[in-house]
C-alpha cells in the first residue's frame, strides 16, 4: 500500500524518516528532491506502508527523449535492506501503482546496494540492466579512527602531499558556488569534460541548506581548488571538485580532502564518500587518474548493482533506449 504525497511533510521530518531507514541515501533526501525539481523532474514522495512502519521513496517523474518517453526513476533507493524482500516487494508495487497513474514506460530503480550484498535471486537482478546515472563504484574512507591513524593508512604519496601542502602554507576556508564555479571551468577546460554550471551549484546549496558546503584551498591568496560535500546522516559525500591548474605544486585538492574529513569527524560523521571511481582499473579509462587521486585515500572499494529497469508496457523498454541514444547523439553534436 502506498500513500501519494501531494503535501510532502517538512524536509526535516522527511529526512528524520529517510535517517531511521537502513540504508538512507543523499539522493533520497528532501533537499536533493527539490535539487531534481530544479532540473526538470517531477518529484514523488511516497510513504511505503511495510509491517514496521514506513519507508519514505523519492521517485523521479520525467521526459526523457521522444515525446511520451516518459520513466520513474528512484536514484539510489530504496533505503530497506537488500535482503529485506517484503519491503522490495512492497516499493515495487508502490511504483508500478506510480508509473501507471503517470503513464511511464518503465520503472528504473537505482539502490545504494553493493552488488555483493544483493541475494541471488533477488527479484531486482531479473530486471534489465541499462546505464547506470550514479557512479557504479566508489571509495569510502573510514572516519571513526583517530585523525593520525586515518593519516597513517593513506598510500604514502597521498600522506606526503597533505603534509606538502600544509608546509607550503595552503589554507582551506568555506568558499562560494562562484569561486567553485571557477574552479569547475578550469577543469573542464583541461579535461574536455561537461561539470556542473554554477546555477547548479547555487542550486544545491540553497535547496541542501547547512547539510552542504563549498570548500576552497588558497594559495598565496589565490584560490587554487574547490570542492562540494553534501552530509547525510552520518555520511559525507564529496559531490563535485575542481582546480584552476595554479599552484598545483602546493597540492592544494589533497588538502581539501583531508580538511573536509577531519571537520566531518568533528561533527560526528563516520564516513566520507569520495563518490565516484571506474568500475574496473583499467588503466586506459577516462578516470583513471581521478580513480588513482581517490583510491590514495586507501578507503574501502563499493561496487554497486547499478540500475535495473522493468518495462510498464510492451517495448516501453526499448521506446527509452532509442530516446537515451537520440539525446547522446543530439549531446555529440552539439558539443562538435
Amino acid at each position: 500500500m502506498v500513500r501519494l504525497m501531494s503535501d510532502p511533510p517538512a524536509a526535516r521530518e522527511w529526512d528524520r524518516m529517510l535517517l531511521s531507514a537502513p540504508v538512507p541515501s543523499l539522493l533520497q533526501t528532501h533537499g536533493w528532491g527539490e535539487v531534481q525539481a530544479g532540473a526538470g523532474w517531477r518529484v514523488h514522495r511516497l510513504l511505503v506502508e511495510l509491517g514496521s512502519g514506513q519507508l519514505p521513496v523519492t521517485a523521479l517523474v520525467g521526459p526523457r527523449g521522444f515525446p511520451g518517453a516518459t520513466r520513474v526513476y528512484v536514484p539510489r533507493g530504496p533505503a530497506c535492506l537488500p535482503a529485506d524482500g517484503e519491503a522490495f516487494a512492497a516499493v515495487t508495487r508502490s511504483l508500478v501503482q506510480l508509473g501507471r497513474r503517470q503513464r511511464a514506460l518503465a520503472i528504473e530503480v537505482e539502490p545504494p546496494w553493493p552488488a555483493e550484498e544483493v541475494p541471488v535471486g533477488h527479484p531486482l537482478r531479473a530486471w534489465a540492466t541499462i546505464p547506470a546515472r550514479q557512479p557504479l563504484a566508489s571509495v569510502v574512507v573510514d572516519l571513526r579512527p583517530p585523525p593520525e591513524v586515518i593519516l597513517a593508512s593513506f598510500h604514502p604519496k597521498t600522506r606526503y602531499n597533505v603534509r606538502l601542502a600544509e608546509r607550503r602554507g595552503t589554507a582551506v576556508r568555506q568558499g562560494s558556488a562562484e569561486e567553485l564555479s571557477q574552479c569547475l571551468r578550469a577543469t573542464e577546460g583541461r579535461q574536455g569534460i561537461n561539470l556542473p554550471s554554477r546555477q547548479h551549484l547555487e542550486l544545491v546549496l540553497e535547496n541542501l541548506g547547512r547539510s552542504a558546503a563549498v570548500m576552497v584551498a588558497e594559495v598565496e591568496g589565490e584560490v587554487a581548488a574547490g570542492i562540494l560535500v553534501a552530509r547525510c546522516g552520518g555520511e559525507l559525500v564529496y559531490l563535485y571538485g575542481g582546480g584552476t591548474g595554479r599552484h598545483r605544486e602546493a597540492m592544494p585538492s589533497y588538502l581539501l580532502h583531508w580538511r573536509a574529513m577531519i571537520e566531518a569527524r568533528e561533527e560526528g560523521c563516520t564516513d566520507y564518500d569520495l563518490w565516484g571511481i571506474p568500475e574496473d582499473d583499467r588503466p586506459d579509462h577516462p578516470w583513471h587518474g581521478l580513480a588513482q587521486f581517490k583510491r590514495g585515500f586507501n578507503g574501502r572499494r563499493v561496487r554497486y548493482l547499478g540500475c535495473r529497469r522493468l518495462p510498464l508496457v510492451p517495448g516501453g523498454g526499448g521506446v527509452l533506449t532509442a530516446a537515451e541514444r537520440a539525446r547522446r547523439l543530439a549531446r555529440r553534436w552539439s558539443r562538435g
